[in-house]
């Protein structure tokens, strides 16, 4: 008898073991995510999960990049996932100034050429641009646009809107789904504008890793992930009425219409960040950031 309980007893003591070897950070902790996300494309990533994340967690979407550099580089930052521009964050995590890693890259690039036509990229005159020493102005200067326009930047996509508007160039950088919002105004005042080049197809075939999902180390959201690699892949499904549930003023987007007929535009394709290392290593050395695997999840 001493002999068996010996025995059961070891037994029970390596099933307790066994049962509890997953650890914390094995865990999938979905439920429960607080999240922070620049608005306008990259927020569409989350439309078909923010009832469930805001059930028992938190989204907040931001104007500008101040605050998402201000989350990456904090101790202890509320947020468990931050969504960026992929260079503001790797460029951190080189330096050694943040605990997060690179999940998965989110939008593709959204950048295009609006104009009067493709050949007023021959005439002479101004090419309006946007984003001087951001993402913009490198792409403009990878892609290496075949023009006889004059350079110009100004200080917001906003501007080359107007400046479109007002018949002041015949062709001006935008992005989506401004690019739609501008074309959809133009026509209602007589004014024929459409899209005459796509940047993200003259930097390559899958575009650039533009805005990525930062995750902090050792948190697991895999259940949240395959959710939105589901959505942003298979067609966006439910796109529309996500949007008029949620409000497209707190997205920072123009209109429902406009956002659902842009989205093929807009690029927004979750990729994790272990499938595209070559693509985020290539777009980096335009920062002169050096790219390591320490960076990816």
């Amino acid at each position: 008898m001493k002999k068996l309980f010996k025995y059961l007893l070891c037994f029970m003591m390596l099933t307790t073991v066994v049962g509890c070897s997953g650890g914390t950070n094995s865990s999938d902790e979905s439920d429960t995510a607080n999240i922070l996300c620049p608005v306008g494309a990259p927020s569409l990533a989350f439309v078909s999960e923010y009832e469930n994340i805001t059930e028992n967690g938190k989204i907040d979407f931001v104007d500008g990049s101040d605050q998402l550099v201000a989350e990456l580089s904090k101790d202890n930052s509320e947020y468990d996932i931050i969504v960026a521009p992929i260079n503001l964050g790797a460029k951190l995590i080189a330096s050694d100034q943040s605990d997060y890693r690179i999940q998965a890259v989110i939008t593709w690039g959204n950048l295009y050429l609006v104009g009067t036509s493709k050949e007023a990229l021959s005439q002479t005159g101004e090419l309006a641009l946007f984003g001087e020493g951001a993402v913009p102005q490198l792409i403009v200067e990878a892609t290496n646009i075949e023009t006889s326009l004059t350079p110009t930047y100004y200080q917001s996509a906003t501007l080359v809107q107007q400046q479109l508007l007002a018949g002041n160039v015949q062709v001006g950088l935008l992005a989506e789904p401004l690019a739609s919002a501008t074309i959809a105004k133009a026509k209602q005042s007589g004014l024929e504008l459409s899209i005459i080049t796509d940047l993200q197809e003259s930097y390559g075939e899958d575009g650039y890793p533009q805005a990525a999902i930062f995750v902090k180390e050792g948190k697991n959201y895999d259940s949240l992930f395959s959710k939105i690699d589901e959505f942003t892949n298979n067609g966006y499904d439910g796109l529309k009425e996500d949007l008029e549930n949620i409000g497209i003023e707190t997205l920072g987007l123009p209109s429902v219409d406009i956002t659902v007929n842009s989205i093929e535009r807009q690029n927004l394709h979750y990729r994790p960040a272990s499938e595209c290392a070559k693509q985020i290593e290539d777009f980096l050395k335009l920062y002169n950031i050096e790219y390591s695997d320490d960076m990816i999840v």
